[in-house]
């Protein structure tokens, strides 16, 4: 019995220590640095003078981080073996009988299970003063210090996810190469069009496959990273995206994350300034076998599906070049009133360039997965006609030349089978227009997808852009009855 007691005191011993000399902060600290240091070698805006510099410093840091955890994990054994000692030396017990009860499976279970028990009572005993506080300071971008350093090292390495695709390409080869690719729908125009919804209405369809949460962050290997974070990560609980648009996402929700593998190949289209277009003669042949196989992946990752699905918004800078891979593709482009997307672009703009200001790793997050539409990260598609930069992206005249352009382009661009939807009528009256949907993508089981319009609900937001320009407005409304046009109708 006393060799029990005694070695559970010096278990008490063991973790006091640990929290007393806050081990754990100093922990997350050194995966900090280490992220940080990621983050600079990664920055293409620092010379390579001045990321020697700041690796150098990280460097140093995180050897003074190695010494502190070092001393702190000595100075934790050193308690628990002194309390143990002393008992020995007193005569309580002998350090033979220590070892053998120790050593003993019930042990090692019970101690374990007390271990867990009391970090978690001191750390909660530790939080409750500072609740308020940390309430208040925590990060819009939910991920911890060391998945913040995963994503950085993912969005670094084009090759090392190459790799895993290789190796995904060897080991699901036979699996891979029967596998049908023929109808791919690509949802696509600019944000705020209602994309994201059209893509979670299709997902929900048990014949489509998309890009999920679980593929993040080596989203160019789905099979294998998809299958190992299953065994990392619990399934979730949804909660709104940082869009704060009240839409809400967990683990197995479908994303837009099909930009990557276009950067990977594309690097030439992505300026320092805005994006080029792509026409129907871009090809490449080894792009677009990576590509095909990927998009195999994804359907192999949802078991009973035969469809990719995917949402890319960039996706309107390259419509005729899609159609050229994929003859039997169906693209859908969901239309939006201009004012209204408009004021949704500018709020959005709004709510990530202060975010980026306050949250660097936001920033490098929506750049590394090829989201350049708001914020800190906007980097403009170079449509006739549109902004070349991010000069006076604070002017509603900004967004409604972009508008325009951006319209003008898809307008002159899209195939004529291209789907194109009207997103006041679908939010309006669902039940009419997903059952036109459904015929136009030619989806198996078109009375399930009907069933989905409890996902829309019509818009009341006041629709007015006061300081805009006349001229700008009057060609704004005309793209868009060009656009109603193409619509589906009954």
């Amino acid at each position: 019995m006393m060799v029990w007691l005694a070695l559970f005191a010096s278990l008490v011993a063991f973790i006091g220590v640990l929290k007393g000399l806050a081990a754990q902060q100093h922990a997350v600290n050194a995966v900090r640095l280490a992220q940080g240091a990621l983050a600079v070698i990664s920055d293409p805006e620092l010379d390579d003078d001045t990321k020697e510099h700041q690796v150098q410093r990280a460097s140093i840091s995180l050897l003074k981080s190695f010494v502190i955890l070092l001393g702190i994990g000595i100075a934790a054994c050193v308690s628990a073996y002194v309390l143990v000692a002393g008992g020995n030396l007193i005569g309580l017990y002998s350090m033979d009988d220590v070892w053998q009860v120790a050593t003993s499976a019930v042990f090692l279970v019970v101690s374990t299970i007390a271990a867990v028990l009391l970090w978690i009572v001191l750390s909660r005993r530790r939080s409750d003063g500072g609740a308020e506080q940390a309430s208040e300071a925590r990060d819009e971008v939910p991920y911890s210090p060391m998945d913040k350093a995963l994503h950085l090292y993912a969005f670094s390495s084009s090759s090392a996810q190459g790799t895993l695709a290789s190796m995904e390409n060897h080991l699901w080869r036979k699996r891979i190469q029967s596998t049908p690719n023929q109808c791919p729908v690509f949802v696509t125009s600019l944000p705020r069009a209602g994309t994201t919804i059209l893509l979670e209405l299709l997902a929900r369809q048990s014949e489509f496959a998309s890009p999920t949460y679980r593929h993040m962050p080596f989203t160019m290997a789905p099979l294998l990273w998809g299958r190992y974070s299953r065994l990392l990560r619990k399934s979730g609980t949804r909660a709104e995206r940082a869009h704060g648009d009240g839409i809400e996402v967990d683990f197995e929700s479908p994303e837009a994350f099909e930009e990557m593998v276009w950067m990977a190949y594309w690097k030439e289209k992505y300026g320092s300034q805005h994006i080029e277009t792509w026409q129907a003669d871009d090809r490449n042949a080894e792009f677009e076998e990576f590509f095909d196989q990927h998009l195999r992946k994804v359907i192999i990752g949802k078991p009973g599906s035969t469809c990719y699905v995917s949402k890319n918004n960039a996706n309107i800078a390259r419509l005729p070049l899609l159609k050229a891979m994929y003859p039997e593709s169906r693209i859908l482009i969901p239309v939006r009133e201009p004012l209204a997307q408009v004021q949704s672009l500018m709020r959005q703009h709004q709510r990530f360039s202060d975010l980026h200001e306050r949250d660097r790793f936001a920033r490098q997050y929506m750049e590394g997965i090829g989201h350049f539409e708001f914020g800190g990260a906007l980097k403009p598609i170079a449509f006739a006609g549109a902004p070349e930069d991010t000069e006076g992206s604070e002017q509603v005249d900004y967004w409604l030349r972009y508008w325009i352009a951006a319209y003008e382009h898809v307008l002159s661009q899209a195939p004529r089978d291209a789907v194109f939807v009207d997103h006041e009528a679908l939010s309006q009256t669902p039940a009419l227009q997903l059952p036109r949907i459904a015929e136009a993508l030619v989806v198996n089981d078109q009375a399930a997808m009907v069933t989905c319009s409890d996902m829309f609900r019509a818009s009341r937001e006041v629709r007015t852009l006061p300081d805009a320009s006349p001229e700008l407005l009057r060609r704004a409304r005309e793209v868009h009855a060009e656009l109603l046009e193409r619509t589906l109708k009954a």
